[in-house]
């Protein structure tokens, strides 16, 4: 508890106020005035690089004077001798620390209960709120006695961690006194124990939020791991187990080290020129550093780099270093006092070694108690160096946590890890040993790189440490989601969901696990070399590390071909159209081998799962697994074998719909078979195939009718175990047809996972869209339902349809851009090189509603058909391929039109958001 024997002295500039001189309007904008003087020179501090605890404070200060001087001017407006109430500052404010766009929290800390106040106190109360809202301040505020202080206190654990953070602005000293002394008797010295398990609840639900990280894409500066609440816990616990709020005084009793101390204010400070500056641009309690803001914080900080990226980087890097600084220290301080263990990640099956029940034991060198490894003495790696090595396998092996003497000691001789012993052969055969333990190596891996050991031994990890990406589907920084991908490969070993049994199966014929996880180590290694595509650099690096460790042959290889493919899988599964065996066959001629594919397929499942929590999802999934049977066919049976099949196949699914309905469709049935695509069967179960037969058939009945020019027939089939359904559209080649159904499906805010369109002999198209929620989701409401296809009848009878009219525009993460934000990856490709029959366009974009019907009307314009469309969207940003032919089914060849198209694509993308 903050405490402040004297008054704020109210500013000389306005006693006028004070004194009773002034109107009422008069005294307000004197009060208003001496805000915004007092606001411009804070803000003026601020921009020349003051420290962010320093700015706080006087902010705190300034409103502090405010107060004292309302106050003032109000018992004296109502002749009144003293202050019968204390004004008590709670919160961030009790602490002396409000950054621009926090709230007032004020206590009004009456002489007796609020509910029998006279009403000159009730008035008294009433006008110095008036004031500061009329005034615009956001006030948090409380009316209690001494009593109801401490009756609330002891019922509630977030009243009494607000009133460990009080102080005293203006009012009755005696009573803030009385209040005081109570608080310290009544409540620290009976509920510390209720209070401990609030603070442990605390840490773990932020923790879980933040996903044990500190190292988020975009991080909380208040909330997140190493985030401003985690001082504030040090702060509250000290208090209550040690009397003092102080935090030198945890140096004093040894709790901590002086060095320790300076890495937790540097921190707090600097977390508090961050929240300062994001308060100060966004005019509002913005906590969020999202990935424009970072540009827009590196840029105000005054960043030396020249391009944007490379100055966010930079500011980042000091941002994760710092909140890895108070991550730490608190996870060590609340060990310390007994209130949280280090969050352990641990698998659940190890070597039944690990559970021996020995208290103690000694090893080479190392001290082995209670779960933690020590050092024997301080000179153990002057004795042997390596021994720095052997220390993780010993980890490993016997389950062990380092303990903060080993952290400290580790740290103190950070400079033996070089040259020397990066290339001694020991220790690459027990780094090798570490990665060869299956299930056991991510826990091993985090060791390594908390302490700073990782980044050294493998230099080309090191350059990743803090090293913030500008993908935005990744969560996580560059090292982060490295160690998730491992995480991932680890847990596969007791995970019991059986819709991972194949990645199981996978992981446990892998015959050399070495291999695998340096290819996860090394895949984005590429990201710190400042190359045009990333993974180009990780396979540089791939080629030195392998040299330096002395990897050769098949062990190399297959390094190498996981390095240099790892999108290889993803890219191919969600933009590629895989029912094309032209596909397959290209895509099986990248894998060479069954192994290859599967060690691949196992890889690109961390990869993803790596990258955000809910990255892995349905219909990733569906595709990925279509993508690996069908190219495992490929590889075991051969193209011409695999071609038969897939003409075996079509003959059985023909088959299985003769059975599945009834006699009166076999002619409808065999005109399907024969006038539709081939790749219109690949993969497809009998109740589907007979659904496009119905919707051919409904709509050829509405054609005889006459009754509807436009006929068309909609089916809808759910997927619910993909998280899509999928939208069934049989009409007849009108290209407005395409534009006008996607707008109709923007309308109702459905997401359009993919698209395949399949044009029959006799001129019927039919269109399979993939679309769910934007929770990946089926769209399995009657009423979404209902209202999707009543739009797109209307649009379908307008002669010229305005998409703005339908569509409610959505506010993206990335609008409200400037030139000191991260710009937006936006690129149009046109390429006749990756397709055998199609002309594709790439389209990287930030997503917008209405964008899918804008590309598909583009091609329209320009004569063309769309045969095919891959439509993905990650976090905002829109990444299609479409394939297109022109009237005749063939490729663009005309360099004339493909320039025009690119321009036209290119214009359209980079066409800014509007509200």
């Amino acid at each position: 508890m903050s405490h402040s024997s004297t008054s704020e002295t109210p500013a000389i500039s306005l006693e006028p106020a004070i004194s009773g001189q002034l109107s009422p309007d008069e005294r307000m904008g004197l009060f208003q005035q001496f805000i915004e003087n007092g606001q411009q020179t804070i803000l003026a501090q601020h921009r020349e690089g003051a420290g962010g605890v320093e700015i706080a404070e006087a902010r705190s200060h300034l409103i502090d004077t405010l107060i004292a001087s309302i106050l003032e001017a109000t018992i004296r407006a109502q002749k009144i001798e003293t202050s019968p109430m204390a004004l008590v500052a709670t919160g961030g404010y009790g602490r002396n620390t409000l950054n621009p766009g926090s709230d007032i929290d004020l206590l009004f800390l009456l002489p007796r209960s609020s509910s029998k106040l006279p009403k000159k106190i009730q008035e008294l109360v009433q006008r110095i709120l008036y004031v500061l809202w009329d005034m615009g301040f956001k006030v948090g505020y409380s009316c209690r006695s001494i009593a109801e202080c401490i009756i609330e206190a002891r019922a509630d654990q977030q009243n009494f961690t607000s009133l460990l953070d009080t102080r005293l602005v203006a009012g009755n000293e005696l009573l803030y006194e009385r209040f005081t002394a109570r608080f310290e008797k009544e409540c620290l010295g009976k509920n510390q124990i209720a209070f401990l398990e609030t603070r442990r609840q605390d840490l773990r639900s932020r923790y879980k939020k933040s996903s044990y990280t500190v190292f988020l894409q975009e991080p909380n500066v208040k909330e997140s791991c190493g985030g401003l609440r985690d001082y504030q816990n040090i702060l509250w616990v000290a208090r209550v187990k040690t009397g003092s709020q102080d935090i030198e005084k945890l140096v004093e009793e040894k709790i901590i080290t002086p060095s320790t101390l300076l890495e937790l204010q540097e921190a707090y400070d600097f977390l508090h020129r961050v929240r300062n500056e994001l308060h100060y641009h966004t005019e509002k309690s913005t906590d969020i550093l999202t990935l424009q803001l970072q540009g827009v914080v590196a840029t105000a900080f005054r960043y030396p780099q020249k391009s944007i990226l490379r100055r966010t980087e930079a500011f980042m890097r000091d941002y994760y270093r710092h909140t890895r600084h108070m991550y730490r220290h608190t996870n060590s301080i609340m060990e310390t006092f007994k209130i949280e263990d280090e969050q352990i990640a641990e698998t659940g099956l190890r070597s039944y070694l690990t559970f021996r029940k020995k208290n103690r034991e000694e090893f080479d060198g190392f001290v082995a108690r209670n779960g933690r490894i020590y050092p024997a003495n301080q000179d153990i790696f002057k004795e042997d160096k390596h021994r720095l090595m052997r220390l993780f396998q010993h980890t490993q092996v016997r389950n062990l946590r380092l303990s903060p003497q080993m952290r400290r000691l580790i740290a103190n001789h950070w400079k033996e890890i070089d040259r020397p012993f990066r290339y001694l052969k020991a220790n690459r055969e027990t780094f090798q040993a570490i990665l060869e333990r299956k299930g056991e190596v991510a826990r091993i891996l985090r060791q390594m790189h908390r302490i700073g050991f990782l980044g050294r031994y493998l230099p080309e990890f090191g350059a990743l440490d803090c090293l913030v990406q500008h993908e935005f589907f990744h969560r996580y920084t560059a090292d982060e989601h490295t160690l998730r991908c491992i995480d991932e490969l680890d847990k596969l070993i007791d995970n019991s969901n059986p819709r991972f049994d194949i990645f199981k199966r996978f992981f446990h014929e892998i015959v050399d696990p070495y291999a695998l996880y340096l290819a996860l180590i090394l895949h984005d290694t590429g990201r710190s070399e400042n190359v045009r595509e990333h993974i180009d650099g990780s396979a540089m690096l791939a080629v030195k590390l392998c040299s330096r460790l002395q990897i050769k042959g098949s062990r190399r290889a297959l390094i190498m071909f996981l390095v240099d493919n790892h999108l290889t899988f993803w890219r191919t599964a969600t933009t590629k159209n895989l029912e094309d065996p032209e596909v397959i066959a290209e895509f099986a001629a990248i894998m060479k081998t069954p192994e290859n594919l599967d060690a691949l397929f196992l890889f690109t499942y961390c990869d993803t799962n790596g990258t955000a929590p809910d990255a892995w999802n349905g219909w990733k999934e569906s595709l990925m697994l279509q993508l690996h049977i069908a190219t495992r066919r490929f590889l075991v049976e051969g193209r011409e074998t695999y071609t038969k099949k897939l003409n075996t196949d079509r003959q059985s699914l023909l088959k299985d719909v003769t059975k599945l309905m009834k006699d009166e469709h076999s002619k409808d049935i065999k005109q399907h078979f024969d006038r539709t695509p081939a790749a219109a069967f690949a993969y497809r179960e009998a109740h589907f195939i007979s659904s496009q037969i119905q919707a051919v058939r409904s709509l050829l009945e509405s054609e005889a009718s006459g009754k509807n020019g436009d006929a068309m027939s909609v089916k809808w089939i759910d997927q619910p175990q993909k998280g899509y359904s999928e939208l069934l559209l049989a009409t007849r080649n009108r290209p407005l047809h395409l534009e006008k159904l996607c707008c109709a499906l923007a309308s109702e805010q459905i997401n359009i996972l993919s698209a395949d369109l399949f044009t029959r002999t006799d001129g019927i198209v039919l269109n399979i869209f993939r679309v769910c929620t934007t929770n990946f989701e089926p769209i399995s409401n009657t009423s979404t339902r209902k209202r999707f296809l009543a739009t797109f009848n209307e649009l379908l009878e307008s002669q010229n349809h305005k998409p703005e009219d339908y569509l409610k525009r959505k506010t993206n993460f990335l609008k409200k851009r400037t030139e000191s934000t991260l710009p937006v990856p936006v690129r149009a490709n046109i390429s006749n090189l990756l397709h055998p029959t199609c002309t594709t366009v790439e389209i990287q974009a930030l997503d917008r509603i209405g964008l899918l019907h804008d590309l598909f009307q583009t091609v329209n314009e320009a004569g063309l058909d769309t045969s095919h469309a891959r439509i993905c969207t990650e976090k905002g940003v829109a990444m299609d391929t479409l394939y297109i032919t022109t009237g005749d089914q063939k490729k663009i060849e005309d360099p004339e039109l493909i320039c025009s198209l690119e321009e036209k694509f290119n214009q359209l993308i980079s066409r800014p958001e509007t509200s």
